[in-house]
């Protein structure tokens, strides 16, 4: 099926929790999620256009786009739609990859343009994230402003995306994809015959115009037309990774979180979005999806447990020999955690965690990349970064960002709650607090390569160990276990990747006594897809495995608020 060809919808899995105004926060778990949905519906009145190439015929013969020129020059004149901010016209329309943008916050600064005709007046977040200097230049962030026809604007270099390829033998399959659909990146791996990966890689997620949160995309996906736009972006992908690998793929297992499941199989997402929740997508099964091979889908235990966490706990029980009982902590922008206290038995549970320990959202947050910092270390000359690729820093990844947190409480510059110290227990404390800028916005610390630290982002980031140790915390309440009973805790998931253990202890994320036991088990749902893809026997044990699951939802509980709250502390 062409590029442009009809396609169905998107559902996301948001606990029933709402963002805050600052973005990203968790709310009163009795809140119905679609009084936000709803809003934030009406205020994107996102609507599915036609394919590109009769949305640039259209616009060609009536001149009412927006004319939209990449980094390599090419242009793109994009429809003008009512009730869009000129960012979900730029990233929503398939032409142009996303850079990961943080829902239209205004913070991020990652949907900046320059203006090159019809320049708009400038708002006070352009000043405020851009700065004097770049607006007085035209730029402008794209999320404050509406489009109007007849604007022009150009794109900085776009966010790269890692592949990786070997040499690919046409005769070597039957080859066979293996996918990681999260909110925020797709991973992918190609596997050959002997189930060996062929070639492997990652990206952005294409649906990040319509936000970075699951709050964002539900409200984008509550209408049939949303649903077919988001779901047509990520079709279109995995047949661009088909495509390029050159050969013929047999079979997918696509393993995602139930909302991004529900999206790509056009289900509708009104049970996720308002209590009592509900799964229209059990998984476990073939689905036949547009231009794409025959793709199984992982089973999804629970309206915010998917197939992801399905496929992770697949590849710890029968890629390998766990220790009972164990705890995997699949980390993106959805927390969901299983609590295996043997092969058969587990109790489950799902927060939000928001995309600020992907980078994302965060003042100068990015994903992990060439250029963002990974880690901070602590020197007689104070801080110091550690850069992935060893250039000059641009952003701070989430690990660089728990890295810098844990020195800063170690030395006394922030208090349990996250606040600038009355009084500082160490030298560099001292030094440190003497550096930061305060403004109407609170306080800002200065930092290496021209970066700093602001006090939004500690408090963004401490809202996620809340819902984290929160969530760890009830999974051992329910299934009668202290932590020192656990064997191993296990960090999967696009944070759980990379995260410096060594802080999960300090900060809180953990109970004391279990960071030596804590093992970054890399992404393990994508693991478990390929596992799933070369041993299709294990399918149905892991049906089993998931109707078995005894969930604890956090978000029935009518002391929600107290229990969180309770956890705003680090340590």
């Amino acid at each position: 099926m062409a590029d442009g060809a009809d396609t169905e919808g998107v559902p996301l899995d948001v606990g029933g929790r709402k963002p805050d105004a600052a973005g990203g926060g968790i709310h009163a778990a009795g809140s119905d999620a679609a009084v936000a949905v709803d809003s934030l519906h009406a205020a994107q009145g996102l609507r599915a256009v036609d394919s590109p190439a009769r949305a640039l015929a259209s616009i060609s013969s009536t001149a009412q786009g927006v004319r939209v020129m990449d980094s390599s020059g090419v242009s793109h004149i994009l429809p003008v739609e009512a009730g869009r901010t000129l960012a979900q016209t730029i990233w929503l329309s398939g032409e142009l990859p996303p850079p990961a943008l943080c829902s239209g916050l205004g913070r991020c600064g990652a949907c900046r343009v320059r203006f090159l005709e019809g320049t708009p007046e400038p708002c006070a977040a352009d000043s405020a994230v851009l700065g004097a200097e770049a607006v007085r230049g035209g730029w402008r962030l794209a999320c404050r402003h509406a489009p109007v026809a007849g604007m022009a604007v150009e794109l900085p270099p776009p966010p790269s995306e890692k592949r990786k390829r070997m040499d690919i033998r046409p005769d070597a399959g039957p080859f066979r994809l293996a996918v990681d659909l999260g909110t925020t990146s797709i991973h992918w791996r190609l596997l050959d015959g002997t189930g060996h990966e062929a070639a492997s890689g990652q990206a952005l997620n294409p649906q990040m115009g319509a936000g970075s949160d699951v709050v964002s995309r539900l409200a984008a996906a509550r209408d049939q037309e949303g649903r077919e736009r988001l779901r047509h972006l990520v079709i279109r992908f995995l047949r661009r990774v088909i495509s390029d690998a050159g050969v013929p793929v047999a079979e997918l297992c696509i393993a995602g979180n139930t909302a991004m499941t529900s999206i790509l199989l056009n289900k509708d997402v009104a049970g996720l979005c308002a209590a009592p929740y509900r799964l229209t997508e059990r998984g476990g099964r073939t689905a036949d999806l547009p231009g794409l091979p025959a793709a199984w889908i992982p089973p999804q235990p629970a309206p915010f447990v998917g197939g992801d966490i399905s496929a992770g706990m697949a590849a710890l029980l029968y890629g390998e020999t766990p220790e009972f009982p164990f705890l995997l902590a699949d980390l993106g922008t959805n927390g969901e955690f299983v609590l295996a206290v043997d092969a058969g038995r587990a109790f489950i549970a799902s927060v939000p965690l928001g995309p600020s320990l992907e980078g994302i959202g965060l003042s100068y947050g990015g994903v992990a990349d060439a250029g963002s910092v990974s880690g901070f270390r602590l020197g007689p000359s104070g801080l110091s970064p550690v850069v992935i690729g060893n250039t000059e820093p641009k952003r701070i990844c989430g690990t660089g960002y728990l890295s810098l947190l844990d020195i800063l409480l170690r030395t006394g510059f922030l208090d349990a709650a996250g606040r600038l110290s009355a009084s500082p227990v160490s030298p560099l404390a001292a030094r440190l607090l003497g550096t930061v800028e305060r403004g109407a916005s609170g306080w800002s610390l200065p930092l290496p390569g021209g970066m700093a630290l602001a006090g939004a982002d500690v408090e963004e980031i401490l809202k996620v160990k809340a819902a984290f140790s929160l969530a760890l915390e009830s999974l051992l309440a329910a299934s009668g276990l202290e932590s020192r009973a656990l064997a191993r805790v296990c960090l999967g998931g696009a944070l759980g990747e990379h995260m410096p253990e060594t802080a999960l202890e300090r900060l809180g994320f953990v109970p004391q006594g279990l960071q030596a036991r804590t093992a970054a088990k890399g992404n393990t749902s994508l693991r478990g897809a390929a596992l799933l893809l070369a041993r299709p026997e294990l399918r149905e044990r892991l049906a089993r495995w998931s109707a078995g699951c005894m969930l604890v939802d956090l978000a029935a509980r009518p002391d929600f608020t107290a229990l969180y709250m309770r956890h705003m502390v680090f340590g």
